[in-house]
């Protein structure tokens, strides 16, 4: 069963093809991404008072492997390479995706 990931960034989140590599993937080797019931809670730890937008990533569309690591927070997914362009297949507002039912 497939299990959407989430990466949460500052809007305004302009769409292109080149791949999303975010300042993380250079410095910490990884793009951070959360699974849809701790968006709201990373939105609020890590953007507070931030404008951000909910990139949703079909995680079969990505050739960077995948590592699900224990944090604080609980297991959280980590993409260790660019997020290619066709696999973001959906962008939320944050309230959006609030709103939203359970997106897993």
């Amino acid at each position: 069963m497939k299990r959407w990931l989430y990466h949460i960034t500052p809007a305004p989140f302009v769409s292109t093809a080149a791949p999303l590599a975010p300042p993380s993937l250079a410095t910490e080797g990884y793009v951070h991404c959360s699974y849809a019931p701790l968006v709201r809670e990373s939105a609020a730890l890590y953007f507070a008072g931030v404008d951000v937008v909910v990139l949703q990533v079909d995680p079969t569309r990505l050739s960077a492997e995948i590592r699900e690591e224990a944090t604080p927070r609980g297991p959280m997914p980590h993409v260790f390479g660019a997020v290619e362009a066709p696999a973001i297949v959906r962008v939320w507002t944050l309230a959006e995706f609030s709103a939203a039912p359970d997106q897993r």
